[in-house]
């Protein structure tokens, strides 16, 4: 690992007019590595991932809309909705499960339902979680573990979570991604030796993809659902994320292509959390464009999001680390300078 603590790469000064054609003018935040590492993928070929992400190079936009996030707090605290319109969500939750009897108590930062061994939590962000404490069984014959899920059962279990709580999901048209990543794990066997082996952690999500290619990128990020299932293969958990709920539109910016994206990045003119420079581009595997989606995010926007391969984190064991890279897709014109610093790296330039 680099031995330097200051990650985030970005913005330089640029003199520029408050607004631009009406349009305010956007600050791109800068992003640290932490203790827990960074954000990247961590798998055997990125060729092999699919994350579901419904963008695709062919699609034709031009402009694409901010977002100013009414639900931004620095400690990452949901805020945003009005009790009233937390008591709303949860009622019609309860409604939805089917609740009949059930206390609702009001916690810091969310409202809860209790009822036997189930509680649904409605978050100020507009975030919903059902923890079931024992854990929901699934019928006979259905896998949903993290880690011992072929690729058909997951999606035979997710199709069967989309449909039992389709009520209280709310999707018109649930589109469903099997996603994942490797991780080390680290335990012991059947006879007490103790086993380090890679394994690929699933994930299980829907997002509602009834409107155009614009709604479907927005839901994919802001208008979808996580389950968690438990050690048993029970269902555990249910996060319901509304992320635009407290979100104000900024209006439609015009937007960089990917090529120009691809040559903003070659300059350094990215934010990421990876503690490493990007020094060559044979190294850039993978692009996408997304939006973020933080409760720490003043401002909703699309980025392209670059995966670059780490060679210093490549293991003997074949698997490698494929970090993060961020370029706005915003033109530059629309964006102010912010404070930068710069990365442990000679060729690193300031925007």
């Amino acid at each position: 690992m680099a031995a330097c603590v200051a990650v985030a790469i970005l913005v330089g000064v640029r003199m520029v007019a408050p607004e631009k054609n009406g349009l305010s003018m956007l600050t791109i935040p800068d992003m640290e590595s932490s203790g827990m590492g960074f954000e990247g993928w961590l798998g055997y070929d990125i060729t092999q991932w699919d994350n579901g992400n419904p963008w695709s190079e062919s699609m034709e936009f031009s402009v694409l809309p901010v977002y100013q996030n009414g639900s931004y707090d620095a400690a990452g605290k949901p805020v945003g909705l009005s009790r009233d319109d937390m008591i709303q969500r949860l009622e019609t939750a309860i409604a939805a499960l089917n609740l009949d009897s059930y206390d609702i108590e009001t916690e810091q930062e969310c409202l809860t339902a209790n009822a036997d061994g189930l509680q649904i939590c409605v978050y100020a962000d507009g975030m919903i979680e059902v923890w079931f404490e024992d854990g929901q069984t699934l019928p006979e014959g259905y896998s949903f573990t993290f880690f011992d899920t072929t690729d058909a059962e997951a999606e035979q279990a997710l199709d069967y979570l989309s449909q039992e709580y389709s009520e209280l999901i709310g999707f018109s048209e649930p589109e469903k991604v099997l996603s994942g990543s490797y991780i080390i794990w680290n335990d012991y066997d059947g006879a007490g030796n103790y086993v380090t082996e890679p394994r690929l952690e699933r994930e299980y999500a829907l997002y509602d993809s009834s409107g155009d290619d614009l709604e479907d990128i927005l839901n994919y990020k802001y208008n979808c659902v996580r389950f968690y299932p438990d050690d048993n293969g029970k269902l555990s958990l249910i996060r319901i994320y509304n992320g635009l709920s407290c979100a104000e539109n900024l209006g439609d910016y015009p937007l960089i292509s990917t090529d120009k994206a691809y040559e903003l990045l070659l300059k350094g003119h990215y934010i990421t959390s990876v503690p490493y420079a990007i020094t060559d581009a044979e190294l850039i595997c993978k692009v996408e464009l997304v939006y973020r989606n933080s409760r720490t995010e003043k401002t909703f926007l699309a980025y392209y999001r670059f995966y670059v391969e780490l060679p210093e984190m490549r293991q003997e064991n074949g698997l490698t680390d494929y970090g993060a890279y961020y370029v706005p897709a915003i033109q530059e014109e629309y964006i102010r300078a912010t404070p930068h610093r710069k990365l442990c790296a000679e060729n690193v330039t300031a925007w």
